[in-house]
């Protein structure tokens, strides 16, 4: 049986990676359990790849423009990599998360991050990338999106004490799009004014409650229901709710929503609502919950497994009420999702 080097790994590794590329030792460490064996064959090998070694344990592919010559590797890649290389927590800070989420439209004179863990400046082309080590539990009760959320917040809200019609919207949407636990959970280590300026927002946020996604399609309507998972969903009793455990998509109308409390009172199920989404609705729901707030595909959720109730032109229609509210990834993915459903 033939087996590979380690070295020999380690050099296929350096030759996939491809122009403007990262890499770091500790994701190398997989290649053998004998981690030393890999930093030796690093150590050696990355110059003869062509390889340029931004720090200890961090090596990059140099990529080059026709126009602007040797370019440095993307902040972002550099970031993620390091998370992994330090096993550390990493967010924006104040100014920069700002800039990100667009909240303000010029880059801060420093591109600077929280860490948990002390790391080192990183120098690149035209470029700083400068750490602080932020201790206690700030960047650990919530996760790493919500973190970025409120660091921008809390420099946005000192900057501009009193906001605009046009700002409070954009806090709005970017609010609207996390569990309010998790932002909850992210305020307990900030400071009092903070948590109060977010906690007067998410109480003018906070809609209807009401039972919505799969949850919902499990609810009959009209005597019918699109899910065949029914006796699993009363089995746990476990609910999908609008406004506590799950995202509801904007433009609510009362005529989306019918009362299923007979439905609740025959199961003996108790809950903190008795109005569930119809059909349509607890479809945008899933679609904008998914796509929209979480960036993902719902490969889970296609129409024939879950026998929708509903025709093709309201399904379309969902989709293009999303629209609007999707950037160009999600988008992709809200057609993908009417193409491999074969809607037209």
């Amino acid at each position: 049986m033939f087996v590979v080097s380690v070295a020999e790994q380690v050099r296929q590794v350096f030759q996939r990676l491809r122009p403007g590329g990262v890499t770091a030792s500790a994701e190398l460490h997989r290649l053998s359990a004998d981690s030393r064996q890999v930093d030796k064959a690093v150590s050696r090998l990355y110059k003869k790849e062509g390889l340029q070694k931004m720090r200890n344990g961090l090596y990059c592919k140099p990529d080059s423009s026709k126009y602007f010559g040797e370019l440095p590797p993307k902040a972002d890649a550099i970031i993620n990599l390091l998370r992994k290389q330090y096993r550390a927590r990493i967010v924006p800070s104040g100014p920069l998360a700002a800039y990100q989420l667009g909240f303000t439209g010029t880059p801060p004179e420093q591109r600077v991050y929280d860490s948990d863990k002390r790391i080192g400046e990183i120098e690149l082309e035209n470029d700083l990338l400068r750490f602080r080590t932020v201790v206690g539990k700030k960047l650990n009760v919530a996760g790493q999106e919500v973190t970025t959320l409120l660091n921008a917040l809390a420099f946005f809200f000192r900057e501009n004490p009193h906001l605009n019609y046009l700002q409070e919207q954009h806090v709005k949407r970017l609010l609207a799009r996390h569990d309010v636990s998790k932002i909850r959970r992210g305020l307990t280590a900030r400071p009092r004014w903070l948590r109060d300026r977010v906690e007067a927002i998410l109480s003018v946020l906070k809609g209807p409650v009401y039972i919505t996604g799969i949850s919902a399609l499990n609810v009959p309507y009209r005597g019918r229901v699109g899910d065949w998972h029914q006796s699993g969903l009363l089995a746990s009793q476990k609910f999908q709710v609008a406004g506590s455990n799950y995202h509801s998509a904007p433009g609510l109308a009362s005529r989306e929503l019918f009362d299923c409390s007979e439905f609740l009172q025959q199961h003996g199920i108790e809950l903190e609502t008795k109005l569930c989404a119809k059909p349509e609705r607890a479809v945008k729901d899933l679609l904008y919950s998914n796509i929209i707030v979480k960036n993902r595909y719902p490969s889970f959720f296609m129409k024939d497994e879950y026998l929708l109730p509903l025709s093709d032109p309201v399904l379309r229609n969902c989709v293009n009420q999303l629209l609007p509210l999707a950037n160009t990834r999600q988008q992709k993915y809200l057609e993908r999702w009417l193409e491999e459903n074969e809607i037209h």
